[in-house]
């Protein structure tokens, strides 16, 4: 069972949304979000083993060429050349 939030609560600093798994460690505070009906148990557990997002950041750079004119002034991605593209994990 896990204990989920019906309004937004603050607690230790941090905002928990609706439907969010709330701290079930704190009883005092437990019981006193169940008495405000400001939480509820809930059933159904989320799997621990669920599949989760790889985190992924874009290339720096722009592509393209230097918006002052200057050949020399260079700006953008490196290219990807075969030698320069990192090998698959």
């Amino acid at each position: 069972m896990t204990l989920r939030a019906k309004i937004p609560i603050l607690y230790k600093s941090r905002q928990y949304r609706i439907g969010e798994t709330l701290p079930a460690t704190d009883d005092r505070m437990v019981k006193a979000w169940i008495k405000a009906g400001s939480a509820f148990w809930d059933e159904v557990d989320v799997p621990k083993n669920a599949p989760k997002a790889q985190p992924v950041t874009a290339e720096a750079g722009l592509p393209g060429k230097s918006s002052d004119g200057d050949p020399e002034a260079l700006v953008g991605k490196v290219p990807k050349r075969a030698p320069r593209k990192r090998a698959a994990k």
